[in-house]
């Protein structure tokens, strides 16, 4: 009994200190950033009803994810949800638009495993400055087996990655 209550917590240890892995980055100190968050659904005109609710749930939970990960690397960042509720006083404005989504399929998630039913989402970024120029724009895209906001999650923490990279200037 002793022995499945040890393998129990170090299975548990081992499941805590993995789950989210990535690097948190910060701006360098003296250099804040204000940011505003536009996420487009990418008008995909071949997802079902269900598809396109799922989209929705998942740009909705990255819409959230990003701005408190933004925060917390050292930013100013507000969300907008339409390109004409952005001025200038909101800094730089991060256009992230879906370029393909696939929900995957839970059920063969939950009963198959190892990959079945993996979800996929590809997104194009464009960070414009505060007069609509154009300072980087690149493509990113990750599947989960654990579903859509896994893969939100992995893209936020990417972006991030990419923007601090890009104003500290490595």
């Amino acid at each position: 009994m002793k022995k499945i209550y040890t393998l129990i917590t170090v299975l548990l240890t081992i499941v805590l200190f993995s789950a989210c892995g990535n690097k948190q980055v910060n701006l360098n100190p003296g250099k804040p950033a204000n940011i505003a968050i536009l996420t487009k659904d990418g008008n995909l005109p071949n997802l079902t009803t269900d598809q396109q609710r799922e989209l929705d749930r998942v740009i909705q939970w990255m819409d959230k994810d990003i701005i408190k990960d933004l925060r917390q690397a050292g930013f100013n960042a507000v969300l907008i949800k339409d390109r004409s509720k952005y001025s200038k006083n909101m800094g730089m404005l991060l256009i992230a638009d879906v370029d393909a989504f696939n929900a995957g399929n839970r059920a063969a998630r939950a009963f198959v495993g190892f990959g079945a039913g993996a979800a996929s989402l590809d997104m194009d970024y464009t960070l414009l400055n505060k007069t609509g120029d154009r300072l980087l724009s690149w493509k990113d895209g990750v599947g989960s087996s654990k579903g859509g906001t896994y893969c939100a999650q992995t893209l936020n923490g990417n972006t991030i990655n990419k923007l601090v990279e890009y104003l500290n200037g490595n």
